[in-house]
């Protein structure tokens, strides 16, 4: 199973686009928020949005759990748990909802943390980063027997930039 992870588009569309275009093969697509893009055409690409702290969200929840491939998983854009200062309040909510995964927007800047087991990752911006080192980006996750291998790409060239493999 794969699932593609994108957020912070701000409105670019055609960057949306683009992605979908370059990874047909996904089977699952997350909006982490701020897409500021028309709900009908999220819904059209069957794509699970959650709502960012920008106000052109509107008619998304803040966040969503869902199991991706049997993994219990967090959606959040991240800015209710405080993400830019650090990752406890929304570890402790991982705990709450029994998450192995906590896939979150909002710092524009791709990044991965592992806490006791659990997982954090941010795909980046898809239109904005925020990374001097990084471009903007999206992330890919490969769901495989024994774990998950999650893949950066650069959003214009679509090549990968980094790679880590998660057991759990």
């Amino acid at each position: 199973m794969q699932a593609l992870i994108i957020s912070d588009i701000h409105g670019d569309k055609q960057c949306f686009l683009d992605i979908l275009e370059a990874n047909r093969e996904a089977d699952t697509i997350i909006s982490l928020g701020d897409s500021e893009l028309k709900r009908r055409l999220l819904e059209k690409h069957d794509v699970i949005a959650i709502k960012g702290n920008y106000p052109f969200d509107s008619g998304f929840t803040y966040e969503h759990v869902l199991k991706l491939d049997g993994r219990r998983t967090l959606l959040t854009h991240g800015h209710k748990h405080r993400i830019k200062h650090t990752y406890q309040q929304l570890y402790g909510r991982m705990l709450q909802e029994e998450a192995v995964l906590a896939l979150h927007g909002h710092t524009h800047a791709p990044t991965m943390a592992e806490v006791a087991g659990r997982y954090i990752l941010n795909p980046g911006s898809a239109s904005k980063s925020r990374s001097p080192d990084t471009p903007d980006s999206y992330l890919l996750l490969h769901f495989i027997e024994d774990g998950v291998v999650a893949r950066w790409y650069d959003a214009a060239t679509h090549e990968p930039f980094r790679e880590e493999t998660l057991e759990i």
